[in-house]
This record gives structure tokens, C-alpha cells and sequence, in this order.
């Protein structure tokens, strides 16, 4: 009994995160003990606990008889975990060129390629998943697995934000530009190179994101 209430505990979790994540629960929606329980058709304990689990990880806000609601970052959170998120990219792709496995290199150069079919259309639903899939790719060809958790949590985190600049008209074609120097520096080995055309790529990136802080600003 208690392995299958753990397995539930983390299902849920998992959904709530996914769903935070795609921006189907965008900061600032509550999320009802009730209508979540009926959903997977448990008692409020698993429930509530995958609520903890997520407020531990900054992605749940849990308010004293109030209930729980996804957590609205500040402007300078925003922007502090961006400047985090820049160094941990950076790093991951600079280690992914001297430590990504062969076939790791192929599969990420596939999924370069894959994206191209994004860009006429400018489908940023298609695009937005398979530029995780390809960083994701990199975080674990730097075997290292601290990084990777890392990076991976401040990135879930930041997500529903970092949708964002893909939606600017030109953002995907360049956002392709800068994954084929990425993936040139990888498949040669050269980590200094893949450093810098990672930093280079989110600080683009960055540049697109001014204008969402410039509304969180005006918004709050």
C-alpha cells in the first residue's frame, strides 16, 4: 500500500508539472484539492502531498487556508533564474562536447533537423517540444548528473516563461541558426566553441525576453 500511494503521489505530481510547464496552469491558477482527487479518483492525502512536493521546488505556492496556487515569479526572480540558467546552459554544452557519446551526437543532430519543418509555418506549439528535447539532449551528454538535475528544475521552473520568445515573428529561424552552431561545436569536440555559441544563443534569447519583463513590469 504504501509503494502504490507513492507511485500516486508522483503521477500527480508529475501531471500538475507538465501541466504548469505547457502554461495550461499559468501562474497564479489555484489548484483545488477536490476536482484533482476526482481526477485520479484518490483520497485528498496523495493529492495534497504532490502539492508539498512541488512547493518544495518553488513551483507551488501553498497559503494558509487558502489552498495552493501556482507560484507567480517577480520580475527579479524572473531575471535572476534566467542569468542561472544562462551559466548552467553554457556549462552543459561545453561538457557535452568533450563527454557526448557518438550516437548521442547523431540523435542530436536529428533532432536539429526535425525542427527546420517549424520554421515556415512558424509552428511554435512543434517548435517549443523539440527545442526541449534538444537541450535536454545536451543537459545528459554532459554526464553529469548534478548539472542536469540542475538545470533541468530552474528551465521546468522558468518554462511557462521561456515559451515566450518564440512566439516573436523571426524567433524560430533563429533559434535554429543559433542550434546548428551549437551542434557543429559538439559534433567537432570543441567545447570552448559550443560554450560560447550556447551563451551566445540564450543571450539572444535574452534579448526577446526584455520584452516579457518589460510587461511583467507594467503588469505588476
Amino acid at each position: 500500500m504504501l509503494n502504490r500511494k507513492t507511485y500516486r503521489t508522483e503521477e500527480i505530481a508529475k501531471w500538475i508539472r507538465d501541466e504548469i510547464e505547457a502554461g495550461s496552469f499559468p501562474p497564479g491558477t489555484r489548484l483545488e484539492e477536490r476536482p484533482l482527487s476526482e481526477r485520479f479518483g484518490v483520497s485528498k492525502t496523495p493529492v495534497r502531498e504532490a502539492l508539498i512536493q512541488l512547493a518544495t521546488i518553488g513551483m507551488v505556492e501553498l497559503r494558509q487556508r487558502r489552498g495552493a496556487m501556482v507560484t507567480v515569479l517577480s520580475v527579479d526572480q524572473v531575471v535572476s533564474m534566467f542569468e542561472v540558467m544562462t551559466e548552467l546552459e553554457t556549462m552543459a554544452a561545453k561538457l557535452a562536447a568533450n563527454r557526448m557519446s557518438a550516437s548521442d551526437r547523431s540523435e542530436l543532430s536529428r533532432i536539429h533537423s526535425r525542427s527546420e519543418a517549424c520554421i515556415p509555418a512558424e509552428d511554435f506549439e512543434a517548435y517549443d517540444a523539440i527545442n526541449k528535447e534538444f537541450h535536454e539532449l545536451i543537459y545528459r551528454g554532459s554526464c553529469n548528473d548534478y548539472l542536469e538535475t540542475s538545470v533541468k528544475d530552474v528551465r521546468s521552473r522558468l518554462r511557462v516563461y521561456r515559451r515566450y520568445p518564440f512566439t516573436k515573428a523571426g524567433r524560430i529561424r533563429q533559434s535554429f541558426s543559433d542550434h546548428a552552431q551549437i551542434v557543429q561545436a559538439i559534433s567537432r569536440g570543441d567545447g570552448d566553441a559550443a560554450a560560447a555559441a550556447m551563451r551566445d544563443h540564450i543571450s539572444i534569447g535574452g534579448r526577446v525576453f526584455a520584452d516579457l519583463v518589460a510587461d511583467m513590469r507594467r503588469r505588476a
